[in-house]
């Protein structure tokens, strides 16, 4: 795939969104995955190849917010529950880092990251050093499905392995129609 971008559904939905978002999305090549977690926005990973415009689709599909790339987000639990209010100033806050957005529902903290402005392992490093002051820990759940090009960085963050690309993942590559 050539371009992959985000999409965030805040709009209570039903079972049927990824049949929607695959209907409305259709065109020759594009790819959409979907995930839903109760108490939190959906989310779903639009993947193209280059002869579609991304832009375009955004038109189809106007109750949606798009992202000029694929992001990561996160549903952050803190415990003790008094750790949300100073984890949302740290991470939401003023000086809370670029390219973060941060919203509090219910117990939980929905945190989304550009990964091209700023490294989701700051913002957990961050969320940390805020949990820490309360001796507390965090509970992460993964909200929206990731691209390879983002699983590949992470894991060449989190491996300390530069050479680490989306070309040496092998279940992207098991999807191409030239591998048997």
């Amino acid at each position: 795939m050539e371009w992959a971008r985000t999409l965030r559904i805040d709009a209570p939905s039903g079972e049927s969104l990824a049949t929607r978002l695959t209907a409305a999305l259709a065109h020759d090549g594009v790819r959409v995955r979907c995930t839903q977690t109760p108490g939190a926005p959906a989310y779903a990973l639009v993947e193209g190849p280059q002869g579609v415009n991304p832009l375009e689709l955004q038109a189809r599909l106007p109750e949606a917010v798009w992202y000029g790339e694929a992001i990561i987000a996160l549903a952050i639990e803190p415990e003790p529950p008094d750790a949300l209010q100073p984890l949302a100033d740290a991470l939401g806050g003023p000086g809370a880092p670029a390219g973060v957005r941060f919203e509090i529902r219910g117990s939980r903290a929905i945190v989304e990251v550009e990964p091209s402005v700023t490294s989701p392992a700051l913002v957990l490093q961050l969320a940390d050093v805020e949990l820490r002051r309360f001796h507390g820990s965090r509970r992460t759940e993964l909200l929206a499905p990731l691209s390879a090009a983002v699983a590949a960085a992470v894991a060449a963050g989190g491996l300390q392995c530069a050479e680490m690309a989306p070309d040496r993942i092998l279940e992207p590559l098991l999807e191409l129609d030239r591998v048997e």
